[in-house]
């Protein structure tokens, strides 16, 4: 589980996902604007994922409803993803892709869209980590521009680390060498 105060995760749960409530729900008629008291069975209603969430596991019971699965995890996507991963735009779909995929496949089962999530973020991490290591390119910033949040995260940690180890590499000082005394024995063959 994430840190409650995590601020990328409070972001990511911010998508407005389609629900069907299955029976008339007293109290929840606001979700639909409407002025009676009660929410009506057939309901379809754009609710966000923090909030069907906390409708799905409320303590005192669980709301029977169904949950949609979102456009940008439609079969659309799901083809883009399986042909080619590293050319779709994903902040254009969802600006937190992956982070938000986690959560909803926490909330819903559906073992073929987990596959195609890791497949892609695997096939999509390779090329993020191959862009970290020639420094920020030239064309960085059109490749960047196709990232999700947790992507830029991952390249800038690329980024970093990558220099690190040429700043490492390129300092005399840092580099072992042989102590003075084991020098000295040499010297005097011992």
């Amino acid at each position: 589980m994430e840190d409650y105060y995590d601020i990328d995760s409070i972001l990511s749960e911010d998508q407005n996902i389609k629900c069907v409530f299955q029976k008339n729900i007293p109290g929840l008629s606001w979700l639909e604007g409407g002025h009676e008291d009660t929410l009506k069975a057939g309901s379809r209603i754009d609710i966000p994922f923090w909030l069907a969430r906390e409708i799905v596991d409320h303590p005192e019971g669980t709301v029977p409803m169904d949950i949609e699965t979102p456009e940008f995890f439609g079969p659309k996507v799901r083809n883009g993803l399986r042909a080619e991963a590293t050319v779709v735009d994903l902040p254009k779909l969802c600006p937190s892709f992956f982070r938000f995929g986690t959560h909803f496949l926490q909330l819903i089962e559906d073992p073929a869209l987990a596959k195609i999530l890791e497949e892609a973020f695997k096939a999509r991490l390779q090329m993020t980590m191959d862009h970290t290591q020639s420094g920020g390119s030239s064309n960085a910033t059109e490749y960047l521009s196709r990232l999700d949040d947790t992507e830029r995260e991952l390249y800038k940690a690329g980024l970093e680390s990558s220099a690190s180890v040429h700043h490492w590499n390129q300092q005399s000082f840092g580099r072992i060498r042989s102590a003075s005394e084991v020098l000295l024995k040499r010297k005097l063959g011992a």
